[in-house]
């Protein structure tokens, strides 16, 4: 045999094999460039979310007459903003730095833990893998009201 006709037989023994490994390999590519698309949204929503809450929390609590009121009133702040940017309910934890006394600030943050691996319709694959997402915001009670 020549040359040729051994180059012939080898060339034939690889065709197609290009296809196969771009279907392959272009198919895990897509899939991850979804899932991170996926992500970056997630993460934008979360980021949405903490910062609506933080204000509307921080609204909530300076007009409150009492602690307890200003609890209950912040608790409902973020919950309904959490529903409004569609998260579970739960997920947005806040906090409130300072006393309740005239003129002083008062700084809030929320936060939350987006999941990174995890699964469309299955759920998180990694519990532990989560990017936390905390915003903050400063509110000044009224001079002229104070906090029980």
């Amino acid at each position: 045999m020549n040359k040729a006709a051994v180059s012939l037989r080898a060339r034939d023994a690889e065709a197609g094999t290009a296809v196969v490994e771009m279907a392959i390999l272009g198919s895990l590519i897509f899939g991850v460039l979804i899932h991170v698309l996926v992500v970056f949204g997630s993460l934008h929503r979360a980021t949405l979310a903490t910062s609506a809450a933080a204000r509307e929390y921080g609204r909530a609590i300076v007009v409150a007459d009492s602690e307890a009121e200003a609890a209950r009133r912040g608790d409902a702040a973020v919950e309904l903003a959490a529903r409004n940017h569609g998260m579970a309910s739960g997920s947005l934890h806040a906090s409130a730095g300072g006393f309740r006394q005239r003129g002083t600030v008062l700084v809030v943050r929320v936060r939350t833990d987006v999941p990174i691996a995890s699964v469309p319709f299955l759920g998180s694959v990694w519990s532990g893998l989560s990017v936390p997402v905390e915003a903050s915001h400063a509110v000044r009670l009224d001079r002229y009201r104070s906090g029980t």
